[in-house]
């Protein structure tokens, strides 16, 4: 069951990582307007409460590793997809995983 876990979690985050890859020709046509905050909110807030479940009795121990994730995620927002990074869903994305995490 553990072992579902971890890989429900690298799954999870590799979705996230894939999601990051959309160019802007197709991010533009859809239209968020500011509910992109909220997406990247709860994106993290998901990953968070993924990350809880899975590590609970060792969380403290992976606390400082999760959070390259949303790091590493802006990196491929820039760098793969043309699209420029926002200070704001960063912040969006760090505040949806300490919920997430903080959440019992």
């Amino acid at each position: 069951m553990k072992l579902f876990r971890k890989f429900f979690i690298y799954v999870y985050i590799f979705i996230i990582f894939i999601l990051s890859t959309i160019p802007p020709s197709i991010s533009k046509k859809i239209q968020l307007n500011e509910l992109d905050k909220l997406i990247h909110f709860f994106e993290y807030l998901i990953l968070g409460l993924i990350f809880n479940f899975t590590f609970k009795k060792n969380i403290t121990k992976f606390h400082f590793s999760i959070i390259f994730v949303p790091i590493i995620d802006e990196f491929i927002i820039q760098r793969y997809s043309g699209r420029n990074v926002d200070i704001f869903d960063f912040m969006f994305d760090i505040f949806g995983l300490i919920v997430g995490i903080c959440f019992r």
